[in-house]
């Protein structure tokens, strides 16, 4: 159940150190669990946070890497240490503006403007939900 993974994660966190400790607890406890799974990926998050505390780039950064679906363990894990800490404790680069740039990892396609991102997507849904 959820509730007794959380409660495994919490009684763990003293020895998680990093997100690959993180990554072999889980991997262990949960051998053969779907990577998108709430219980997995709950215990992720607990653990991000506990590693990061209220160093709200640390928290992101060591959840993102334990991977399985870091997208959404990240978010959650900066929700709640962004609303601990609040605007104050966040890092400027977190929150100032984009001046409608996305930088990317892509070869031969360091950036892209968000406006084009839109449309392409907008584009691409239209065809799909047409």
């Amino acid at each position: 159940s959820l509730a007794k993974a959380v409660r495994w994660a919490f009684q763990q966190a003293p020895r998680i150190k990093n997100y690959r400790q993180a990554r072999e607890a889980v991997d262990r406890q949960f051998a053969g669990m779907h990577p998108v799974h709430t219980i997995n990926n709950a215990c992720l998050t607990i653990w991000g946070i506990t590693i990061g505390g209220t160093d709200f780039t640390k928290v992101i950064g060591e959840t993102v890497a334990m991977g399985m679906d870091n997208d959404c363990t990240a978010a959650t894990a900066g929700s709640i240490v962004g609303a601990v800490v609040g605007k104050k404790g966040i890092p400027r680069h977190w929150y100032k503006p984009f001046n409608n740039t996305v930088h990317s990892y892509l070869n031969g396609y360091p950036t892209f403007k968000i406006d084009d991102l839109l449309q392409r997507f907008t584009k691409q849904a239209e065809k799909t939900f047409a």
